[in-house]
């Protein structure tokens, strides 16, 4: 899971929030869904056994996939709606459907992944594969990514069920596999074999997106709405070869590492989504000063070199306006007194959607030529159209934001990463990376890392806040 939602809030920028509120025209908070007890203790006892299910890349999500179904088949989920599929033994996938009225509506889709990283145990306070509650937090392997949201979705859908709402259109719940590495993605499977299952009026993917929190109080909330396409190349120098006593000019690593001076120094040129583009015009009044004038200026006309300029000086910024190559990996020598016969680099492209893959190669091999440098592609690019919120899902994440923390701004933007959402929105489904998880940056980053953690209270807001969410969009209310 990244979540690269923007630039992150200073203390000084809080009090702009207030005023910002207020300029975007906030309304009063809707009547709000009460707190669910059941529902919170249902998310609690799913985390908890999801937790213990060791699914790393490679462990088995099956097993956990199996429990989960269970729980839907003795709330009453028709069996033929609660489906265990994948492509191997070790890595199915769990897919629950609630049938809804209009069964000509296409359905909404739920998504989150069952598998996690890998895990360094010895180096945590506590068991990764407990959940432990200590000192108000949750810790555990994926209490954040991406079990914690996973069971938050499957508790909300339990809640529609043991209710009995029926939602206006089917809804899908999909709990997946080999999203954290691995040769068997659970989407890309779905995807080519039961593409029933997921195609949908649009996603939310619980993989993306968060709250953002300053000094303890909410400033924003970011939707992942699109994502760069990931390119790797590889580059060679070739030459004879020899002893180092007897060079004969430079030598394969020599024009290598002119080529990759060539690519470090480029910069693409600006290309602006209507996502980023959007994600400047309303992070501008956050920003504030000379900054937030700038992305605004920007925001309003991609051509301001001067505002350009501004927004590009941090690496976030950058990525945000262009296409971006970084060199990764470097192989070459055999020997300190042997001149190589060939030398390698891989450099890995993070390409703005819509943007050509060709024309980067292109671009990439007129830079390198002048060095004699062969350019070959690694990983084919997978194309990721950019996702344009609907007036639908637009008005329910605003509502639901107001109602669980108040007027703070809905902010759409392009995740600098990859997500299982590229394969979604390759075939034509719009894709919006949602997780009411409102937390601070540090806590963010200890998703992928020892001591992965959530306060109590936060979780038990991600959980009030996917079943308003999810009961919004199911028509319920």
């Amino acid at each position: 899971m990244l979540k690269a939602g923007g630039w992150r809030l200073n203390a000084a920028a809080v009090v702009l929030v207030n005023a910002c509120a207020a300029m975007l025209g906030a309304q009063p908070a809707p009547a709000r869904l009460a707190d669910s007890p059941i529902v919170r203790t249902d998310a609690r006892a799913m985390l908890a056994q999801m937790i213990a299910a060791r699914t790393t890349g490679d462990g088995n999500t099956t097993p956990l996939a199996e429990a989960l179904a269970a729980r839907f088949r003795a709330a009453g989920v028709p069996a033929a709606d609660v489906m265990v599929l994948g492509a191997g033994e070790r890595n199915r996938n769990l897919v629950v459907r609630l049938r809804g009225r209009d069964r000509t509506a296409a359905p909404r889709l739920f998504l989150a992944h069952l598998d996690v990283v890998e895990v360094d145990s010895a180096a945590w306070k506590t068991n990764p594969w407990v959940l432990t509650e200590r000192d108000g937090m949750l810790y555990g392997r994926g209490v954040q990514d991406d079990k914690g949201p996973a069971a938050a979705l499957a508790a909300a859908f339990l809640d529609l069920v043991r209710r009995q709402v029926t939602p206006e259109r089917d809804l899908i719940l999909a709990l997946t596999a080999g999203e954290e590495g691995g040769s068997d993605n659970g989407v890309q499977w779905l995807v080519a074999n039961r593409p029933e299952l997921v195609r949908a009026e649009f996603v939310i993917n619980a993989d993306g997106g968060s709250g953002e929190v300053v000094n303890g109080r909410p400033v924003a909330f970011n939707v992942q709405a699109a994502e760069k396409v990931y390119l790797d190349v590889t580059l060679t120098a070739r030459g004879p070869g020899g002893h180092s006593s007897l060079p004969d000019g430079p030598s394969p690593i020599d024009r290598l590492a002119g080529a990759l001076d060539r690519i470090g120094r480029h910069r693409f040129p600006i290309r602006l989504t209507p996502v980023s583009r959007e994600y400047l015009r309303r992070r501008a009044p956050l920003a504030g000063g000379t900054l937030g004038t700038a992305m605004a200026a920007l925001a309003r006309n991609p051509r301001d070199a001067a505002a350009e300029a501004v927004v590009s000086r941090t690496p976030q910024g950058n990525a945000i306006l262009r296409t971006t190559c970084i060199s990764t990996l470097l192989r070459g020598g055999t020997a300190p007194n042997a001149i190589p016969s060939a030398a390698e680099a891989n450099v890995n492209c993070r390409i703005v959607p819509g943007e050509s893959a060709d024309s980067i190669v292109a671009a990439l091999r007129r830079l390198v030529a002048p060095d004699g440098v062969e350019v070959t592609v690694r990983t084919p690019a997978t194309p990721s159209p950019p996702s344009v919120l609907t007036p639908v899902l637009q008005r329910a994440l605003e509502e639901t934001v107001r109602e669980q923390v108040g007027a703070v701004p809905v902010i759409p933007y392009m995740e600098m990463g990859a997500t299982d959402g590229i394969y979604l929105r390759n075939i034509g489904v719009p894709v919006f990376g949602v997780i009411g998880l409102f937390v601070t940056e540090e806590l963010i980053g200890t998703a992928h890392a020892t001591d992965e953690r959530v306060p109590v209270a936060a979780y038990e807001g991600l959980v009030d806040f996917t079943r308003r969410l999810v009961e919004r969009l199911a028509g319920g209310r």
